[in-house]
């Protein structure tokens, strides 16, 4: 299941912004319910009494240096043991091999220390598994990195575009979607393809100045998703309420089309909407989720569900305040809303407050990853103004004990 940890839109930070909300993200960057709906069950259960599993524990790669204390900020686990991370600043490219107890440096030494000008590396990166990983550092721009043994060494390729955000199938097949800028409530972007591991590229798609193209220029575009080589989803924002901004195409990115099989429940009509890109389990079965900026001045996540490759997508439920879900298996998963952690069993139509322990109460949780029923992490924060600190947290026994981790 590949997953990206979606943010908010530039048009629904700029409605929050005009509201006085303090949103600490923004710093530093680039660019009750009614009937007829089904909201989450506020239940709150303890999670199941399950035997703590033993975590395997491997020793640190040694040809990779520790990096000491880092502030993780987004990161991706495939394993117990093995996953991914960026630090807060977007700066370097983690890894750890024990779970997140240790982190290793996996950044390509040639690209530190920085040019005088440049603050960051704005590192943008794709994760295939817990050994491969693509990546290009936007504020150099011109080349793409891709390792195959989990950031030991690095090959670099010559890339024909520029602050670029990557999806691949498998080892050869990857799609690039490239920001060509934005303005006056447009946002052009080009698409690239590559089948060879991103050593060459052959554009299949770019805005021109003054072209209508069916994938249209207005709108915020957040990301993209493949599901294979001809099927994929743009999703992101457009300044008008209950509009779904979710486009798909079905020959590899070339034409594209407005997703209309997809519906508002009432209790949400007159929200700003933004369509996250589909995250799929199988090649039937995925997940979308829509963040509504609602009419009650209310966040909510809303879940949708496709058995048929994402042809259809039909609503499963509302949760407040919903800042990330994650699916382990078909039909149970988790989702962080605020300071609460919900878990559901049914696919998304039902979600239960689960009862924890070691994470202190209060704390927002900002992201949240699980490899299986077992194993998961949170990352948090006690100050949802400065998120500072933030905090790592990891779970081994099904989330009903929680080890802090970091800082």
């Amino acid at each position: 299941m590949r997953k990206k940890w979606a943010k908010i839109s530039t048009l629904i930070l700029l409605i929050l912004a005009l509201q006085g909300c303090n949103l600490p993200w923004l710093e530093g960057t680039e660019p009750e319910p009614k009937a007829e709906t089904n909201e989450p069950s506020l239940t709150e259960t303890s999670a199941p009494t399950l035997s703590p599993s033993s975590t395997p524990t491997e020793e640190p790669d040694i040809s990779l240096p520790v990096f000491t204390d880092p502030v993780i900020f987004d990161f991706e686990m495939f394993t117990p043991t093995n996953g991914w991370a960026l630090t807060q600043d977007n700066d370097r490219l983690l890894r750890t091999v024990d779970g997140g107890q240790t982190w290793l440096d996996a950044t390509p030494v040639e690209l530190h220390p920085l040019p005088p000008d440049v603050i960051s590396l704005w590192i943008d990166a794709f994760f295939l598994d817990a050994d491969t990983a693509w990546f290009t550092p936007n504020s150099l721009g011109g080349e793409i990195y891709h390792t195959r043994d989990g950031g030991v060494s690095w090959t670099t390729y010559v890339v024909p575009f520029e602050r670029a955000r990557y999806f691949f199938l498998d080892e050869n097949n990857g799609f690039a979607l490239v920001d060509l800028g934005a303005g006056a409530g447009s946002h052009y972007v080009a698409i690239y393809r590559t089948n060879d591991g991103g050593e060459t590229w052959v554009e299949v798609f770019t805005h021109e100045p003054g072209e209508s193209k069916s994938l249209p220029e207005s709108g915020s575009k957040g990301g993209i998703t493949f599901l294979d080589v001809d099927r994929a989803w743009i999703g992101g924002t457009y300044p008008m309420t209950d509009y779904f901004y979710l486009h798909t195409t079905t020959d590899g990115g070339v034409n594209w089309a407005l997703e209309t099989d997809i519906s508002l429940p009432d209790t949400y009509i007159g929200s700003w909407l933004e369509a996250h890109q589909p995250v799929f389990l199988t090649d039937n079965t995925g997940y979308l989720s829509v963040r509504a900026l609602a009419s009650d001045d209310n966040m909510y996540l809303l879940i949708y569900r496709s058995d048929d490759s994402g042809q259809t997508w039909t609503f499963h439920n509302a949760v407040q305040d919903g800042r990330d879900f994650d699916f382990y298996s078909l039909d149970e998963g988790w989702m962080a809303a605020g300071t609460n952690l919900f878990k559901t069993t049914d696919g998304g139509a039902t979600w239960f407050l689960s009862v924890m322990t070691g994470l202190p109460a209060g704390e927002f949780l900002l992201k949240l990853d699980f490899v299986d029923d077992q194993h998961g992490w949170v990352l948090a924060t006690p100050d949802d103004e400065t998120w500072d600190p933030l905090k790592l947290y990891q779970t081994d026994d099904g989330g009903a004990n929680w080890t802090h981790l970091l800082p």
